[in-house]
């Protein structure tokens, strides 16, 4: 067999290789590439040993290389962006920023109520005061369309846990209640109060007789 198949044989393991981290397809075209490679090796053994040591060199030093480079690109895929919950543009420096993109940070929306947009698994995204947000569940999964409560925020990340909707009202109308440490308003003073008479100068000769 010419060994010229050898070679098309791994630049199709290549192929297959990158689309494994590109394609969720449960592991079958890894199963297919690693098929690919051993025959390749098969047919260049089978040419002479020197052309197959010269492709398992090969395969040893371009295998690693490829790997580092598709899991460089794989977050900026389709199916990264998918998998980690992350929006098409969005990169790590701007979920690292720490306030919104109207300037509010975002320690404001500690204790703020909202509600999951996606499943969190524990990361994905919610809305709170109208905004999307990335965020993490603590402790345990939360449900999309499940209401959630800011609980901290650390290094720009937005940590939530799940609240009932009993908690939800009751917080609600905590914050639509008036301000219950107003002042009260003093009622209005008299003019001319029963103290302020001097009786002395009170005339008492004006008796009738």
């Amino acid at each position: 067999m010419p060994l010229y198949y050898a070679y098309g044989l791994l630049l199709l393991f290549y192929i297959l290789l990158v689309l494994e981290f590109m394609i969720p397809t449960g592991g079958l075209v890894g199963i297919a590439a690693v098929v690919t490679i051993i025959s390749a090796l098969a047919v260049a053994f089978a040419h002479s040993m020197t052309a197959g040591f010269t492709l398992l060199i090969i395969v040893a030093i371009t295998t690693p290389l490829i790997f580092v480079a598709v899991i460089r690109v794989w977050p900026h895929t389709p199916i990264g962006r998918r998998i980690l919950n992350r929006r098409p543009g969005q990169t790590s420096e701007g979920r690292a920023k720490r306030t919104l993109s109207n300037g509010t940070p975002l320690d404001a929306l500690v204790g703020h109520i909202g509600i999951a947009k996606t499943n969190l698994l524990p990361s994905g995204l919610v809305k709170v005061d109208d905004v999307r947000l990335d965020a993490v569940s603590l402790g345990m999964p939360i449900d999309a369309g499940q209401s959630i409560i800011v609980t901290k925020v650390n290094a720009g990340k937005v940590y939530v846990r799940p609240i009932s909707e009993a908690e939800r009202a009751a917080a609600e109308q905590a914050a639509a209640s008036p301000n219950a440490s107003e002042p009260p308003v003093s009622p209005p003073s008299l003019e001319n109060p029963p103290e302020s008479f001097d009786f002395d100068t009170m005339d008492l000769d004006s008796s009738p007789n």
